[in-house]
């Protein structure tokens, strides 16, 4: 059994036994750290999307996930001296997702809703908050709602690990214009 399968085992108790999102992601960043220092993960990612650059689902999952059945783990491979662009500003709906940086870097920037024309409730504002950079073997999570922005951090294209709670295709989410402070439905 490789590593993804045995990572994949964890990620199923973790569903049937945690109802709670925040212990769930929690619990699974730890099992993702010890994937990402797998030995042989390059190998099973490879062997797994075909030595093909894009998006790759490593493993889905039908029966278990949060809010509802199914999960998926995936990367996505950019080949070398091609842009990896960025991510716009986004959130996972009512699922969250969590990170596991396999080679490289990634910047994560997080925003928030904020009232900035003092008694003006009806104006809100995304502004920036937390920002990180999360290298080689680093993990961080998005809670359902939190909005975020991905984009890379190193000089040759990361190759990021991400577990979807839930099929991200089955969730209602959106996108941000950061610029406009619009919002925009996405899936």
């Amino acid at each position: 059994m490789g590593a993804i399968d045995r990572f994949v085992g964890a990620v199923r108790e973790v569903f049937a036994g945690t109802p709670d999102a925040r212990a769930q992601a929690q619990k699974i960043s730890g099992h993702m750290k010890a994937l990402l220092a797998s030995p042989n993960l390059m190998e099973e990612i490879n062997q797994r999307g075909g030595g093909k650059p894009g998006r790759i689902d490593l493993h889905v999952d039908d029966k278990y996930g949060h809010p509802g059945p199914g999960f998926c783990l995936m990367t996505s491979l950019t080949p070398k001296g091609k842009s990896t662009g960025g991510a716009r500003a986004h959130d996972h709906g009512a699922s969250y997702v969590v990170y596991g940086v396999y080679k490289g870097a990634i910047e994560q920037t997080k925003y928030t809703w904020a009232y900035t024309n003092g008694a003006d409730w009806t104006a809100p504002e995304l502004r920036a908050g937390d920002c990180f950079v999360q290298k080689e073997g680093e993990i961080a999570f998005f809670l359902p709602g939190e909005i975020h922005k991905t984009s890379a951090a190193s000089d040759d294209p990361p190759i990021v690990l991400r577990l979807e709670a839930q099929l991200l295709d089955r969730v209602a989410r959106h996108t941000y214009n950061l610029d406009s402070h619009q919002t925009l439905s996405h899936g």
